[in-house]
């Protein structure tokens, strides 16, 4: 019987996807390097050592909806982006830097902090974490990382470490943004008791890292 089960569970697993085709992070340190925003691609882009596509080429990527592709090898899209939802035809790439305007530098191998400079074109450009948060974030809503510890889930009265704090949330439905100043954002808070609330929250800290994200899904 229990042989009966494992061969069941086996055949079950194989049938599933190998990757997980549908990627927003979770956790904040699921990004190693959170950079100056996001680099969304079109389905291949070519990766060179230098901001000069006649330096050498360190990677050529392609994708679909369901595998990556780094030179032939199939990789997770949880190593290679910073958020991957094809449903929505969106493959975001951590932007590092850029160079002129024409290129950019992205991080093409999380798993193993792999970088270099790709060709913007004219809908493919990086979007700073301000922009993301203002596009998506007034219409789609941000959500907080669940690794946040408890006593950081506060709103502050102003945007300030040493303002008051003027409301405590435990699991909130739904956050909207209002206004950004500085790391600090102006949110409306929708608490898991419906109860909703506004105050200012710290979204991204002094190291660059976030501590909230635009939801790409809404």
């Amino acid at each position: 019987m229990k042989k009966l089960i494992l061969s069941i569970i086996f055949v079950f697993c194989m049938a599933l996807p190998t990757f997980a085709v549908d990627f927003m992070p979770k956790y904040s340190d699921q990004i190693k390097d959170y950079g100056i925003g996001l680099y969304f691609g079109d389905g291949q882009i070519t990766v060179y050592e230098e901001p000069n596509d006649k330096s050498n080429v360190v990677a050529d990527v392609k994708w679909d909806a369901d595998r990556v592709y780094i030179e032939d090898k199939t990789y997770d899209p949880r190593y290679v982006f910073g958020v991957f939802l094809p449903k929505s035809a969106l493959a975001g790439f951590i932007a590092l830097d850029e160079g002129d305007g024409e290129y950019t530098k992205i991080i093409y191998d999380n798993s193993r902090g792999l970088s270099g400079w790709i060709k913007n074109g004219e809908n493919n450009k990086p979007y700073y974490w301000r922009q993301l948060f203002y596009k998506f974030g007034k219409t789609k809503g941000i959500y907080l990382f669940a690794n946040i510890p408890k006593d950081s889930k506060i709103l502050k009265l102003s945007p300030d470490d040493e303002a008051d704090t003027s409301y405590t949330f435990v699991y909130p439905k739904f956050i909207k943004l209002q206004l950004i100043k500085g790391n600090w954002a102006l949110v409306k808070v929708l608490d898991y008791d419906n109860e909703e609330k506004v105050g200012w929250y710290k979204w991204r800290n002094p190291d660059g890292t976030l501590n909230l994200f635009p939801n790409f899904r809404g």
